[in-house]
């Protein structure tokens, strides 16, 4: 297949989350598949060190005072090999797609779906016309896009399999004789999305079913500090390890029975995914996405009613009621929800997938056509993302 060039629109690159550890590895890994890629991170200042593995990578520097319109003014200073020879252009979760539209260049526009959050489907809405082709981590993502653009429906859309790269197994301590459950959570340590706020009340509702447990986390995050007051004060067991990489992380998740998400919404998390290779049961609440399909697929009873926390503890009280053979068998289980996402079929789908989009006719508008003008553009992103997701200012605006 014919090389192509790609640039990559994320919101940014240094930062933990797993948007970014995908941004990396296309930096790093894309030349091995006759993909030559760059990036344009819109809330990140150069210059970028390791993270770009030598790339082009253009940050605007946008702050959360700014507003679309200063994105487009600092749009117009990329580059030249940006938005002047006809990349494609992909836009990560869709972020400043109904915003740059008009000014990118590009020879084919496309968006990557991580996350399905309530205003995915407004966003999809508003871009119409504007893209060539979707990539999707999730079916469900898949299937709304097939719904609300039916032009990108068939070959315009495909599955993209979040890659995982474990190292060889380890072993870890989970054959212990059933006692203590250690419940481990692992991303970034924020409310907003994430909503780890939600944790205290199911640590106190497992301490109330006299469920011995203690919890574990990886990573870091704004709320970091305060989780672990009020954790400290109600007296539940934890143990903060931070952001860990290489063995030192891999040797934390091999000691978890289960990983829990509390999110009100997500994609398919890498950290579900590399705790799985570990045999580490995920608990999951009931939010469309590749996270929750893939946790159903283990046990239903995996599953929990989103935001119920009493209902969350249930869910890792049963686990911990299992006898040893049950608990191996869903940990089995796991392990073999994940193999698809070992190797490099991540890497071959991305570039088969663009390679094909370039030899297919171009059907997404360009220049002045796709312009897609919107009152939310003079408004600072601070006060935007305060706005529900179908207010009038906001509907169909990131």
């Amino acid at each position: 297949m014919p090389p192509v060039s790609v640039v990559h629109a994320c919101t940014h690159l240094r930062s933990l989350g797993g948007v970014q550890t995908l941004i990396r590895r296309h930096l790093k890994r894309d030349g091995d598949r006759e993909v030559s890629s760059s990036a344009t991170v819109w809330f990140e200042r150069g210059p970028f060190g390791p993270e770009a593995s030598g790339r082009p990578v253009f940050g605007l520097g946008l702050r959360w005072f700014h507003s679309g319109r200063t994105l487009r003014r600092r749009l117009r200073t990329l580059p030249p090999g940006f938005t002047d020879d006809g990349r494609i252009w992909t836009y990560h979760d869709l972020w400043g797609l109904p915003t740059a539209a008009d000014l990118d260049g590009a020879g084919r526009r496309v968006g990557v779906i991580h996350s399905q959050w309530e205003g995915t489907e407004p966003v999809l809405q508003t871009i119409r016309g504007a893209v060539d082709g979707m990539l999707c981590i999730s079916a469900s993502s898949a299937e709304l896009t097939a719904s609300r653009l039916p032009p990108l429906a068939g070959e315009r859309i495909a599955l993209l399999p979040v890659p995982v790269d474990p190292p060889p197994e380890t072993p870890g301590s989970w054959d212990r004789p059933p006692g203590e459950l250690v419940v481990g959570y692992c991303g970034r340590i924020r409310n907003q999305q994430k909503r780890v706020d939600r944790i205290p009340g199911i640590a106190e509702a497992l301490r109330a079913a006299g469920v011995p447990h203690r919890w574990e986390f990886l990573g870091d995050g704004p709320e970091r500090g305060s989780l672990e007051k009020t954790l400290a004060a109600r007296g539940i067991r934890t143990l903060f390890h931070g952001a860990l990489s290489g063995d030192a992380y891999w040797k934390v998740l091999a000691d978890w029975d289960a990983i829990l998400f509390t999110s009100d919404y997500e994609g398919l998390p890498i950290a579900m995914l590399e705790a799985m290779s570990r045999g580490v049961v995920p608990v999951f609440p009931d939010v469309p996405c590749g996270g929750r399909d893939y946790t159903g697929r283990i046990a239903p009873e995996l599953v929990y009613p989103a935001a119920d926390l009493d209902a969350a503890a249930r869910t890792l009280g049963w686990i911990q009621s299992l006898g040893m053979p049950a608990r191996v068998q869903l940990r089995s289980r796991a392990r073999d929800g994940m193999l698809a996402h070992t190797g490099d079929a991540y890497g071959k789908t991305f570039a088969s997938f663009l390679q094909h989009l370039a030899a297919l006719p171009r059907i997404s508008a360009s220049g002045t056509a796709a312009r897609r003008t919107h009152p939310g553009e003079r408004i600072p992103y601070a006060l935007i993302a305060r706005l529900a997701p179908g207010h009038a200012l906001r509907r169909g605006y990131l």
